[in-house]
């Protein structure tokens, strides 16, 4: 009875056992399939949080760098802001020096015209500094040209008689001391010789062979190289001009330097006075009833920029100069302050030492009018 129960449990244990195995071996790929589901599961939700986690450290990363940049750029601009007031602070004193003594050179948008060297030289353009000089103020007088009166003799005989020899004729040049002319004298009957004074032109003559001499003029004789201008100085002029005063005289395009020798009053009754100008020179072309100017010089003053008057033109309503720097020739207007008729001294528009265009000027000006009007149309 023992041994039959046994043997039952016995076999129904083993059943037991065998589908407990056989459902062991069935469920095994179905966990597998689900433990490897689930822990992809997994893996994606790490990889989830981790994207999620990498993207707020991304995002907060970028705040910080905006943060950053943001603070960065801030200090920038306040740093080139007080940079910017630093450094016009310390260029006011230049740019207040040159407004007071001219224009600054860079970057300034100025009329300007390109002309290489070469053509500057075939077109005769002169430059030159601009430095200190003398520059004089002047006044303007008017006169004419006459003869010295201590450079007109006469000649007469010194005893009557009869004139036996005449050498010269009317418009001769004579030499002091050459033979003029011979003389019989009527109380000793002996002949004497007369003879020119002075050196000059015979500008009269009265006497002819056999005529007799008595005591008229025989000869006039004239230095016309010896000439003086008279200048005309009226009321309102009279306190400035004095005597040994600088004196340039212009006839034309003639220039005469000399000095006023003599202040007279006028022997014609006019509400005048005359300054007399002795004139040094041995030209042709001057002669006696000439009109000529003068100016006088009545104040002289040593200014830190003068420049030749040659080289100041009139271009758009304003005077001006042509300042020469990398073969560009720049407009510079001017303001002038007391010329002498050559020199005349910058207030303001140039700096010493600029280089300017000093002769033929004005073919800048005339290139500088052709390229406005050519703009215009």
């Amino acid at each position: 009875m023992f041994e039959k129960r046994w043997i039952n449990f016995s076999l129904n244990s083993s059943l037991s056992i065998l589908s407990a195995l056989l459902l062991i071996i069935l469920a095994s790929p179905v966990i597998a399939q689900n433990e490897h589901e689930h822990g992809d599961k997994q893996t994606e939700q790490h990889k989830s949080e981790d994207a999620h986690k990498h993207d707020s450290a991304s995002e907060s990363s970028m705040h910080k760098e905006d943060d950053s940049h943001s603070t960065d750029q801030h200090q920038h601009d306040e740093q080139t802001h007080n940079l910017t007031e630093s450094q016009s602070e310390q260029t006011s004193p230049a740019n207040a020096n040159e407004d007071e003594h001219g224009h600054g050179h860079e970057g300034e948008d100025e009329n300007h015209v390109e002309i290489d060297d070469e053509m500057a030289r075939q077109q005769g353009l002169a430059t030159a500094k601009a430095l200190a000089g003398e520059v004089s103020l002047t006044t303007k007088l008017y006169g004419r040209i006459v003869l010295s009166p201590d450079q007109v003799s006469q000649v007469r005989a010194r005893f009557p008689g009869r004139i036996t020899r005449v050498n010269v004729n009317f418009g001769d040049e004579v030499k002091k001391g050459q033979l003029l002319a011979s003389v019989e004298s009527n109380n000793s009957l002996q002949s004497y010789n007369l003879h020119a004074p002075i050196s000059g032109t015979i500008t009269a003559k009265e006497a002819s062979t056999g005529e007799v001499a008595t005591d008229q003029a025989l000869f006039t004789i004239t230095n016309t190289n010896s000439l003086w201008a008279e200048l005309k100085v009226f009321p309102e002029q009279a306190s400035e001009i004095k005597a040994g005063q600088k004196v340039q005289l212009l006839n034309g395009d003639r220039k005469f330097e000399s000095s006023i020798k003599q202040l007279l009053p006028n022997n014609q009754a006019q509400p005048y006075r005359i300054a007399r100008v002795p004139i040094e020179s041995t030209e042709a072309t001057l002669f006696p009833g000439l009109l000529v100017e003068a100016q006088v010089i009545i104040q002289q003053e040593t200014v830190d920029i003068r420049i030749p008057n040659s080289a100041i033109q009139r271009y758009e309503g304003s005077q001006v100069a042509f300042l020469k720097a990398d073969g560009k020739y720049q407009v510079k207007p001017l303001n002038l302050g007391i010329s002498d008729g050559r020199y005349s001294e910058v207030l303001s528009g140039l700096r010493q030492g600029d280089e300017i265009v000093v002769e033929n000027s004005y073919l800048i000006k005339a290139d500088l009018e052709k390229e406005g009007a050519a703009h215009a149309h």
